[in-house]
């Protein structure tokens, strides 16, 4: 007769490593992959010991991550169901992304997590604070088939539409260096090394690039941004259609050469379109209404005011002809120390829009304008990072006016 104390408990690395603490309950990635950045979500229930001891078992995990130099950027972990404060997370993290969101299995998510930490580890980084709190995660066991692999990675970078989307996408990646990206977007049968024509180039920024469509081909003048200034890059880029997709079947670097700062700021410029306000009541309150109604949008606190950046809802600026860095920048508030707000676009259109649901809200009746301004190239960021005086001084300073003598 078999007695219980015969029975011997064999502990296995599955059981050692799953996490049995921990229940998964859904996930999703963001469709930003081909952008250099994106967030994942991960909820889970906690049971076991975790559950011991605490208020709530429902945890929820938001990893922002950035692909090119940083891996895993910053973490926010959320025990609850506290409505306000999950959406106050996801819309502070995915806000600026014009992401659609991508559900992921436990598997999935698991091997992003660990893949992009160990990233972090490769670019010389540290993973975020309040590790205790997703340290199980990289415990785990997690691995995808090559196939299983590229279906995750197509699925993240969002459906690819037109030419010139996957062509902006390639190019960011490529020059940026994110070479596993930009793999991913070539043909099956094209094999595209590094150029030699750019091996003294490091990491690069896209700053601007054109597309002009030849018979078999398409011809790009991009503007980049390394370390040592801006470089044009001439190139030529050929596409194929694969199932329903496109795919880069073809790149070759014609030219390249360095250009002054002069010279790239010509390349790069673009109309502003400024609107200045005194505000006539309560900063405060202002500041509480912006909060409110700019949730998404990308806050931060200068030495000069606070700065809201708003983007766009998606990402179909890629799909232009020609593309400009800050493209998915929609809108910019600042609010001043000198009690001014001050907002910006750069269509005229985008501040017409922008007056018009200021005026039209509950703050239009503390707000005097003061001042407009079309520039032809963009100031306001650089004002907001290094100024926090009067606007309409600040423009008399750097354009060199001086009062009327009498």
């Amino acid at each position: 007769m078999l007695k219980k104390s015969d029975l011997k408990v064999i502990r296995g690395g599955a059981l050692a490593t799953a996490g049995p603490d921990e229940k998964f309950v859904d996930a999703y990635v963001t469709d930003t992959r081909l952008m250099g950045v994106l967030v994942i979500y991960i909820r889970w229930l906690l049971t076991g010991t975790r559950a011991v001891g605490r208020r709530h078992r429902d945890l929820h995990q938001f990893f922002y991550v950035e692909t090119t130099e940083e891996g895993i950027e910053s973490y926010q972990g959320l025990y609850g169901n506290d409505e306000d404060e999950l959406n106050f997370i996801e819309q502070s993290m995915l806000g600026g992304l014009g992401a659609g969101r991508v559900p992921l299995s436990m598997n999935e998510a698991v091997f992003l997590v660990q893949k992009f930490a160990e990233k972090t580890r490769e670019f010389g980084k540290l993973l975020p604070d309040e590790r205790e709190d997703y340290e199980f995660i990289l415990r785990r066991e997690a691995v995808l088939t090559p196939e299983r692999e590229k279906s995750l990675f197509q699925r993240i970078c969002g459906k690819i539409v037109s030419e010139n989307q996957l062509i902006n996408s390639f190019l960011m990646r490529y020059f940026s260096r994110d070479f596993s990206a930009s793999d991913m977007l070539t043909s099956e049968n094209a094999k595209i090394e590094p150029d030699d024509k750019l091996k003294n180039v490091g990491i690069a920024t896209l700053c601007r690039n054109e597309i002009t469509q030849e018979e078999g081909s398409y011809i790009c003048e991009s503007v980049i941004e390394e370390d040592r200034g801006h470089r044009i890059v001439v190139s030529e880029i050929g596409v194929a259609r694969e199932a329903d997709s496109f795919a880069i079947s073809s790149f070759e670097v014609l030219s390249t050469f360095a250009i002054s700062p002069a010279e790239a700021a010509m390349k790069l410029s673009r109309p502003e379109f400024v609107t200045v306000y005194e505000i006539a009541g309560s900063v405060d309150r202002l500041l509480l209404e912006l909060d409110g109604y700019y949730l998404s949008a990308m806050h931060k606190l200068t030495e000069g005011g606070k700065l809201y950046l708003v983007f766009t809802e998606n990402n179909r600026f890629l799909e232009k002809n020609t593309y400009l860095l800050n493209d998915d920048v929609k809108e910019i508030l600042f609010v001043t120390v000198e009690d001014q707000l001050v907002i910006g676009s750069y269509t005229l259109g985008g501040i017409k829009r922008l007056e018009n649901r200021l005026l039209m809200s509950r703050l239009g009746g503390q707000l005097i304008e003061v001042a407009k301004y079309e520039f032809k190239e963009p100031i306001l960021y650089d004002y907001t990072m290094s100024y926090g005086g009067d606007f309409v001084r600040y423009i008399e300073d750097i354009m060199g006016f001086e009062d009327d003598e009498e």
